[in-house]
């Protein structure tokens, strides 16, 4: 192989994601990575370079559909000019936010110097970039190595990936301390307390009430009441200005996705209505003109519990809140639009299985060698998945939205309408376009929508490693957190097991089991709790004497046509499936999860909402 084989990646990558308190910060945080690796691609390819991964897609941005990875060829070793690139695309995006949030913050010259010195402390050195190559000579001994220990001839291009692999993986598992010395200080000498976003430095040594009324009306939104962050996580929370701006929903919003669609037929039918109400949200956002349309507006600001609760707060608001206040119990009460009552979201967390095994010297998975050409189609087959999973979402509709979707990995929320039917579509997919042996697992966390983000995105990861540990994997974990409860966890291998979670959820949701099943199960479960064998039969026994109980045979006529002897049986058939692959705990969970999920999906019965109209 006449060209040399580079690998670059940089750091850290999850935990800049995580920190994130609004969907806004995770899309950002995202979508700032993927544009650094974009913008780095750019430059590489000038560089006279081929690049094998990822694939420039041209127009990407928007789609944060990038890793923090790229491989390439090139004539010579350029390792060191390729970090030193990076660090300049890193050190402009941080600048240019920087300058363009202090531009609009009313504070003196020398207390805008003194945050952007600190600043920079926190953001120059945050990022670590790797870049490893592998020379003629390198590749030959490690070829004749694996010849003599192995017995088997490689091609050149796998020899050099492989060695780079293992250079790149030592160098990463060097971690040289490298202090923090941070001493600025405000208010007379006062010093900071850490980053109420992160927690991993002191946040910025300004008064950050005083910073937050500086701010031109048009952010000041972007700070929450009480937030002090560091560096990064203001350049992370003002991440659009240096890119192309847009709007991301928020928690409340994915979660009553279905109020936000109801918005547009409200707005259609009743024109006065929705041009009064769009009045006194601008009235009260501070805006010099309303927006288009309502469902441009978080869902939150139709929430009369929350606004009430702003009112208290802020009382400097109370007449523009009085209002709108006023005018939505006006459309509640006449039932002109219902409320926005839900609460609770999904994260859906999915990445390839056996990715490495895909481009190891010793695939069990890969049916070819391993060569530069498998490598790029290989590649592409990743970039067309990462486009077909974004064409899942509509911008027509609120109830999914794509963080991130590059190479193998997703990130996605949704509405519990549309989070299974999204998740069910996720290995298909892949297998569909990298190929039959290939899967992904699923972690998906349901969680209120006034959780922390970093919990849930915290819980997401540890259901998909769940979801990992499956034998053979192409595998999914749900987690559902009620408010003030602990998570609980159902897994299972995509496919019949889904769709078993799927009709469970329609049972509870179409009323056509009770509710209390859930809790007739884990009593059933509980009585086996100390056993150390699985008694199928007699637990398949007491599932059908309970289900007998619990089964309206009226609704099951109703919803399915089905004969109530005959849906007993059939269930508990796909029901001994899962006892088969599993312990009694997963199934006592099943019940739990799906009950929960239909739970939240009925529609809540119209209540008059208050008196003072």
């Amino acid at each position: 192989m006449n060209k040399l084989l580079h690998i670059f990646t940089f750091s850290p990558v999850q935990g800049f994601i995580s920190n994130s308190r609004r969907l806004s910060d995770l899309y950002h945080s995202s979508l700032l990575l993927s544009t650094l690796t974009e913008n780095l691609m750019k430059v590489i390819k000038d560089l006279n370079t081929e690049i094998i991964y990822p694939v420039l897609v041209e127009n990407g941005q928007g789609l944060a559909n990038y890793p923090n990875r790229i491989v390439f060829l090139a004539d010579k070793c350029i390792c060191e000019d390729v970090i030193k690139n990076f660090q300049e695309l890193w050190e402009g995006i941080y600048e240019t936010i920087l300058r363009k949030v202090l531009d609009e913050v009313g504070i003196s010259k020398e207390e805008k110097e003194k945050i952007e010195e600190q600043a920079r402390l926190h953001l120059e050195n945050y990022f670590r970039a790797y870049c490893e190559c592998t020379n003629y000579e390198e590749a030959k001994k490690w070829k004749e190595k694996l010849k003599q220990n192995l017995g088997k001839d490689y091609d050149d291009y796998a020899v050099a990936y492989d060695w780079t692999e293992r250079k790149l993986g030592s160098l990463k598992s060097q971690k040289p301390y490298e202090p923090l010395m941070d001493a600025y200080t405000y208010n007379e000498g006062k010093y900071p307390d850490g980053c109420t976003l992160c927690g991993e430095r002191v946040h910025l040594a300004v008064d950050w009430e005083k910073f937050k009324e500086s701010l031109q009306d048009s952010i000041k939104h972007y700070l929450k009441e009480g937030e002090k962050l560091c560096g990064v996580c203001l350049v992370k929370r003002f991440a659009f200005y240096c890119l192309v701006r847009q709007t991301f929903p928020s928690v409340h919003d994915v979660a009553n996705a279905k109020f936000k669609e109801e918005l547009k037929d409200f707005e259609q039918n009743y024109k006065d209505r929705a041009s009064d109400l769009k009045s006194l949200l601008q009235q009260y956002m501070g805006e010099e003109k309303p927006r288009d349309h309502l469902w441009e507006y978080n869902a939150e600001l139709f929430d009369i519990e929350e606004l009430e609760r702003i009112k208290r707060e802020e009382e400097d608001l109370s007449l523009g809140i009085d209002d709108l206040i006023r005018e939505l119990r006006w459309i509640y009460n006449n039932e002109l639009l219902s409320k926005p009552s839900k609460n609770y979201f999904a994260i859906i967390i999915s990445d390839g299985d056996s990715m490495g095994d895909w481009l190891g010297l010793n695939s069990k998975i890969r049916k070819e060698k391993l060569e530069r050409a498998f490598h790029e189609k290989f590649s592409k087959a990743l970039s067309n998945y990462a486009k077909e999973i974004k064409s899942l979402e509509s911008k027509e509709k609120f109830g999914l939205r794509i963080v991130y979707a590059g190479g193998d990995d997703v990130l996605a929320v949704a509405d519990l309408r549309e989070f299974l039917d999204f998740a069910e579509k996720l290995n298909p997919t892949f297998k569909n376009k990298v190929g039959k042996d290939a899967s992904v697992s699923a972690g998906i966390v349901i969680g209120h929508q006034k959780d922390n983000l970093a919990y849930l995105l915290n819980e997401a990861g540890k259901a998909e490693k769940k979801a990992k540990s499956v034998e053979g994997k192409s595998a999914f974990c749900i987690t559902v957190i009620p408010r003030g409860g602990g998570p609980v966890s159902f897994w299972a291998k995509w496919g019949e097991f889904l769709s078993l979670f799927k009709d469970t959820i329609e049972y509870f949701e179409k009323e056509i089991i009770g509710d209390r099943t859930a809790y007739d199960i884990r009593e059933i479960v509980d009585k086996f709790e100390a056993s150390k064998e699985k008694p199928m039969e007699i637990v398949l026994a007491l599932l059908r004497g309970m289900l007998k109980r619990r089964v309206d045979k009226n609704k099951l006529k109703e919803h399915l046509g089905k004969e109530k002897r005959v849906f007993i049986e059939e269930y508990l058939q796909e029901l001994r499936k899962l006892l088969e692959i599993s312990d009694l705990e997963n199934l006592a969970n099943l019940f739990y999860t799906a009950r929960f999920v239909a739970k939240e999906r009925r529609e809540k019965k119209h209540e008059t909402v208050g008196a003072n109209t």
